[in-house]
């Protein structure tokens, strides 16, 4: 009786684990989000010392998968996106840099002063920002594939993208 009983209870935890597994869209998700901040921390690293110290800040960035929606070839994903503040970090740069616009200080000037807020920005306890993304993903040729990217990389700059195209 008490080997029946371990079989069933070795069993039932089996089946427990197998069902708590992630569905195959949310896999993709996780798996494109990493390699997304791996490519754009990488193209940004290549950059100048500026662009070195912004990619040291987005990959600092985090997601929360809260609810998925599966059918078929179609996916919904609610998820929400943890970024630096990047909309208000790159105000107070714009607002710092105003004085050396105004007396034309010239181009080395602004590299130092530039240089200058991104060393101690990373020095600090940065403030984030969450966003709640309704991802939409596709099943194409066997592979899950987000359909919505515009959204999904607006949430990884924490909202600058918005506030650059309100800016236009």
């Amino acid at each position: 009786m008490k080997k029946m009983f371990r079989y069933v209870l070795l069993v039932f935890v089996f089946l427990m684990l197998v069902a708590c597994g992630k569905p195959d869209s949310q896999k993709a998700f996780e798996k494109n989000f990493k390699q997304t901040i791996a490519d754009v921390s990488k193209k940004m690293k290549d950059g100048n010392e500026v662009s070195k110290m912004l990619a040291g800040i987005l990959e600092k960035g985090s997601y929360k998968v809260n609810k998925v929606n599966e059918e078929k070839n179609m996916a919904e994903l609610d998820v929400t996106i943890k970024s630096a503040d990047f909309v208000k970090y790159m105000t107070e740069y714009l607002v710092a840099l105003k004085p050396l616009f105004d007396s034309n200080m010239g181009e080395e000037a602004f590299q130092k002063k530039s240089l200058e807020y991104f060393e101690n920005l990373t020095k600090k306890e940065l403030d984030y920002t969450e966003t709640d993304v309704i991802v939409h993903m596709e099943k194409v040729d066997g592979e899950w594939k987000v359909i919505n990217t515009e959204d999904v990389l607006t949430a990884i700059f924490g909202g600058l993208t918005d506030a650059a195209a309100d800016f236009n």
